[in-house]
C-alpha cells in the first residue's frame, strides 16, 4: 500500500517508536535493522490498519432492538428516542465494545460523526481499547424541515438533548478541536455538520470557515434518500450539493457522506469542487432505494472523485462487512468496483477523509505504525494468490491475528492486550438491557425464550 501499491513477498515492516521506519523485502530489512523485538507474521498478510470513515459508534448498541431502524410505528420509541436515551456509561460501554469489534475486523481508526453526548467518556473508551478516532461536536443542526422525509431520525427526546438551535451550534463548532493540540493524541477533533438539509447557509458557511481556520476536514450528510433531496429542492429552489457549492462550502477538504441521491447538477458540483465522498454501502442496502436512486459510486471513482467507505451504523453487520457490501451493491447494478479500489477506499482514501493522509492509511516510512497481521491459518486465507482480493472480500474478522496501533500491540492471539474482553461485553449487554427498561422497550424476540 505504498504509492506504487507494491506487494512484498516475503516482506517486512520496521517500526521505531510509533512510526514506520522502513518497508520492504524481508531479507533486506533483516540486514538493515537489528530489532529489539520481532513479531512473526508466519507467512500471513500484513496490511495497513483499515479506517472506518463514518461510524456512529454507539449505534452498535441498537442490534436486535429494532427490526427496522427506519420504522416509526411498531415500537413505543423510535430510533431517535433510543439514541437520546443514552447515559455517559452507556456511551462508554458501547464504544469499548464496538472498538474491540473493530480490532477483530482489522480496523485501527473510525470517524464518529457528531452523535456522542459524552465525548470525553467515549474518548477514554477508545484510548483504553487502543484505537484511533476522530470526534465532532454533538448534532450541529439549525433547521428541521427535511426531517419530514426521515421521521425516524427525529424525536422530542433527541431534540431536547440536542436542540435545533443556531446559537448553540455556532458556539460548539470547535468544541472537539482541543484534542488536536497533542501530536500523539489517538482521539482527535474535526467539524461535522449534520446536513441532509438541517443546516442553514449561515451554519454551513461558519462550519466551513471554522474547519479551514483549524485545518481539519468538514463532513456532512447529503443525498441520503430521494425524499430528502426533494424536500431540500422545494425549500431552497436548488439541489443540496449544488447549493453547498454555491455557498462556497465544497472544496477538496469537504467530505459529503452517503451521496446516494444526487442529480446531474450535484454530480457536476462534486467533480468541479474536488470534494470527497464517504459511501456507506450497508446503509444503502438498508434504505431500499436501489429502484429510486441511480447508482453512481463506481462511475465517480472512475472519474477520479476520492471515495472512502464507512459503516454508518453497525446494526446488522460489522465494519468488516463494508467492502464486501460495496462489492455486492456495485455488482447488483452491473457496475463492479475492483477489489483494489475497495481496499484503497478503506485505507488511503479513508485517511484522506480524516485529513490524516500524511499520517495513516498505508505502510510507508514516516507514517504511524498502524499495522494488521492476518493469520495464514484462517480458512479464507487460501488459495493465497491474490492478497488484495482476500482483504477486500473474503478475509473476515476471524483472520485477524495481531493489530499494532501507534507502534503498540493492542490485539494479539485473538484477544485484546489492554482490556478484559468479558468485562467489556458484559458492560455493553447490561447497558442495553437497562436502557431498554428505562425506555419501555421489550427486547424479547418473536420466538419464545426458555431460561
Amino acid at each position: 500500500m505504498d504509492s506504487e501499491r507494491a506487494i512484498f513477498r516475503p516482506g517486512a515492516v520496521a517500526i521505531k517508536g510509533s512510526r514506520i521506519a522502513a518497508v520492504g523485502a524481508d531479507a533486506d530489512l533483516g540486514n538493515r535493522f537489528e530489532a529489539r523485538t520481532t513479531l512473526d507474521a508466519d507467512g500471513g498478510v500484513v496490511h495497513p490498519g483499515l479506517i472506518d470513515a463514518h461510524n456512529h459508534i454507539v449505534h452498535t448498541s441498537c442490534r436486535g432492538v429494532f427490526g427496522n431502524i427506519h420504522d416509526t410505528g411498531s415500537s413505543p420509541v423510535n430510533f431517535a428516542d433510543w439514541k437520546a436515551g443514552v447515559t455517559e456509561d452507556d456511551e462508554a460501554a458501547a464504544t469499548a465494545m464496538a472498538g474491540l469489534e473493530m480490532l477483530r475486523c482489522g480496523f485501527t481508526m473510525f470517524i464518529e460523526p457528531g452523535s456522542l453526548f459524552s465525548t470525553d467518556a467515549a474518548a477514554a473508551a477508545v484510548e483504553r481499547v487502543g484505537l484511533r478516532a476522530l470526534f465532532a461536536p454533538l448534532y450541529l443542526w439549525d433547521r428541521r424541515e427535511c426531517f419530514e422525509a426521515m421521521p425516524a431520525l427525529e424525536s422530542r427526546s433527541l431534540m431536547a438533548r440536542a436542540p435545533v438551535d443556531r446559537a448553540r451550534c455556532l458556539r460548539q463548532l470547535d468544541a472537539e478541536l482541543h484534542r488536536n493540540s497533542h501530536p500523539e493524541a489517538r482521539v482527535r477533533g474535526y467539524v461535522f455538520v449534520y446536513g441532509v438539509g438541517t443546516g442553514s447557509p449561515v451554519l454551513l458557511q461558519a462550519a466551513h470557515a471554522c474547519a479551514r481556520q483549524h485545518d481539519v476536514p468538514l463532513h456532512l450528510h447529503a443525498g441520503y434518500v430521494p425524499e430528502e433531496a426533494e424536500v431540500y429542492r422545494a425549500l431552497n429552489g436548488v439541489s443540496q450539493v449544488a447549493h453547498l457549492n454555491e455557498l462556497g462550502v465544497l472544496d477538496e477538504h469537504t467530505v459529503v457522506v452517503h451521496a446516494n441521491a444526487l442529480d446531474e447538477t450535484d454530480e457536476a458540483a462534486i467533480h468541479e469542487s474536488g470534494c470527497q465522498i464517504v459511501w456507506c454501502p450497508t446503509a444503502y442496502f438498508s434504505l431500499g432505494i436501489g429502484g429510486q436512486a441511480r447508482f453512481m459510486m463506481a462511475e465517480r471513482f472512475r472519474r477520479g472523485v476520492p471515495v472512502a467507505l464507512g459503516t454508518d451504523g453497525a446494526f446488522d453487520g460489522t465494519p468488516g462487512n463494508t467492502m464486501q457490501a460495496a462489492h455486492f451493491v456495485a455488482q447488483s447494478f452491473a457496475d463492479p468496483v475492483p477489489a483494489e479500489a475497495l481496499l484503497e477506499m478503506q485505507t488511503v482514501n479513508a485517511a484522506a477523509a480524516a485529513g490524516l493522509e500524511a499520517e495513516l492509511g498505508s505502510l510507508e516510512p514516516g507514517k504511524r505504525a498502524d499495522v494488521v497481521v492476518r493469520s495464514p491459518a484462517a480458512a479464507e486465507a487460501y488459495p493465497g494468490n491474490n492478497p488484495v482480493h482476500q482483504l477486500a472480500l473474503t478475509m473476515g474478522s476471524g483472520s485477524v491475528a495481531m493489530v499494532v496501533v501507534n507502534g503498540e500491540v493492542v490485539f494479539s492471539g485473538g484477544r485484546s492486550t489492554r482490556v478484559d474482553e468479558q468485562d467489556v461485553c458484559h458492560a455493553a449487554s447490561t447497558s442495553v438491557a437497562e436502557r431498554a427498561q428505562r425506555l419501555g422497550v421489550d427486547l424479547a424476540g418473536d420466538w419464545p425464550t426458555i431460561n
